[in-house]
């Protein structure tokens, strides 16, 4: 497996050029949207705002992809699709790109995060009653 430590650097060079970055993910916190080695297009950061997915990067140097629960002033609340435990404080110097699209696994068609099924799907995960009920199973 390939350490997002070692494609960082092209990550960076990506933005630098205009172009996207394409990278599997790793991990349970943003199911059930993305599951281990779904793909996802990173695009360099403008503007973010509530409900975006972000690549960005902890105080501890750890790599983490989680949509935004909430925007400040100067930072983020940040939290994983499944997951009920908020990351605060997150500043715009941390994050890194923007999700655009996802591909799953073993599946061709790529998914525009501009499309009604995922807007819905959003409007889902952000709702107080699906936090209230993803905490009480979790």
């Amino acid at each position: 497996m390939i350490k997002v430590e070692d494609f960082y650097p092209l990550i960076l060079e990506a933005f630098q050029n205009g172009n996207t970055f394409t990278f599997p993910v790793h991990g349970t916190s943003m199911q059930p949207l993305l599951h281990t080695n779904d793909l996802v297009v990173l695009e360099a950061i403008s503007t973010l705002k509530k409900g975006d997915i972000v690549f960005y990067r902890r105080e501890n140097k750890q790599f983490v992809l989680h949509r935004i629960r909430r925007v400040k002033k100067d930072s983020f609340t940040f939290v994983g699709d499944h997951q009920v435990k908020e990351e605060l404080g997150i500043t715009m110097e941390q994050c890194i790109g923007k999700v655009i699209a996802y591909k799953k696994q073993g599946r061709e068609k790529q998914y525009n995060l501009n499309s009604f099924k995922y807007r819905m799907y959003t409007f889902l995960v952000r709702s107080k009653l699906f936090r209230w009920f993803c905490g009480k199973v979790l």
